[in-house]
């Protein structure tokens, strides 16, 4: 993760250390999501993406590029913690299915492991918005060990 020593132990994979390794390991372009870590285990993960007019485009929804981003983003704390510390992995792929507009009130985002194997991590990402709860995108994904 990083030489200051803030590599999360074995088992101590928590909250804190799943949003410093979000901070410390993404793009700086991708850290403008501020996405947020709410929970974090080895079978499921939730985070929140909190609204932004930098995220939006006309009609003052945030964008998909930004909520593919955000599942992304929020695969590497869900995979770190599903296979118990921190490994160089990469996306292999991901596919988005957008069925409402992501508003104001930002979106919560939920990532289920479906299969932690040696070396590919299968995930699904739902996206629902804060304000009603209503599903907004559903993404699966599949990442790597490197």
């Amino acid at each position: 993760m990083s030489e200051t020593g803030n590599e999360p132990s074995e088992g101590a994979f928590d909250v804190a250390a799943a949003q410093a390794l979000i901070d410390e390991v993404t793009a700086p372009w991708v850290r403008d999501l501020e996405l947020r870590v709410m929970a974090v285990s080895p079978a499921q993960s939730c985070f929140h993406l909190p609204f932004s007019d930098r995220l939006t485009r006309d009609a003052g929804m945030i964008c998909g590029q930004a909520i593919v981003a955000a599942a992304d983003t929020a695969m590497i704390a869900a995979v770190t913690a599903a296979i118990g510390s921190y490994a160089p992995i990469t996306t292999v792929d991901i596919a988005s299915r957008f069925l409402r507009p992501l508003g104001n009130a930002g979106g919560d985002v939920t990532v289920d492991i479906l299969k932690a194997g040696r070396r590919l991590i299968v995930g699904r990402i739902t996206i629902t918005d804060s304000a009603n709860g209503k599903l907004a995108a559903d993404l699966t994904s599949t990442y790597a060990r490197l």
